[in-house]
């Protein structure tokens, strides 16, 4: 049967029509979402170019599988027309509305991990604040302590070094000098 020509009925032209006006809509909800996304997490350049290509990627593939579904992926004038009236009715109906609940929602997402992050930073202090209470109680007769043991420590260096240069004879107590002068080669107290 050469020649025969199957025309599409106006009910599947309506249809195909129709999904092009959807896939138009979607893929303006699609670029939307991306710009509260991009707005919420302050992208950079780079970030933004990336996020660009993606967003290009996934909205071609949406608009492919419609275009599939709806007449079965013939492109014509009319995929156009109807992907353009689709973004056009979707920016002047549903685009202000969508966008405030975009933004409502990532504000919502904002403050939610704020919280959420102040919650296990009470937590973790709860936590450790047994820890920390234990090493106050413990570190106030340590620091008491601490000055006479390094009083201690630095007279019986002195008297060993001294002891250690009468025994060494004259070189000895020449080089117990010198290191004496040499104060930058000294371990520093904490």
């Amino acid at each position: 049967m050469q020649g025969v020509v199957f025309l599409e009925s106006l009910a599947g032209q309506v249809k195909s029509f129709a999904a092009t006006v959807a896939a138009g809509a979607a893929a303006g909800f699609c670029y939307d979402y991306y710009r509260a996304v991009r707005k919420a997490f302050r992208l950079k350049k780079a970030g933004s170019l990336l996020g660009d290509a993606l967003f290009w990627l996934a909205v071609t593939a949406v608009v492919f599988l419609m275009l599939l579904w709806g007449n079965w992926g013939e492109v014509r004038l009319y995929v156009f027309i109807g992907l353009g009236l689709g973004a056009l009715a979707y920016f002047r109906l549903l685009g202000s509305t969508a966008r405030r609940l975009m933004h409502y929602k990532f504000f919502l997402l904002f403050k939610a991990w704020k919280l959420l992050t102040r919650a296990v930073l009470l937590l973790w202090a709860a936590t450790l604040f047994p820890f920390r209470l234990l090493a106050l109680i413990l570190s106030y007769p340590l620091k008491c302590l601490r000055g006479p043991s390094v009083k201690a420590r630095s007279r019986l260096k002195s008297a060993f070094h001294r002891v250690a240069a009468k025994g060494a004879g004259p070189a000895g107590r020449l080089k117990a000098r010198f290191s004496r002068l040499a104060f930058w080669k000294r371990n520093k107290q904490i």
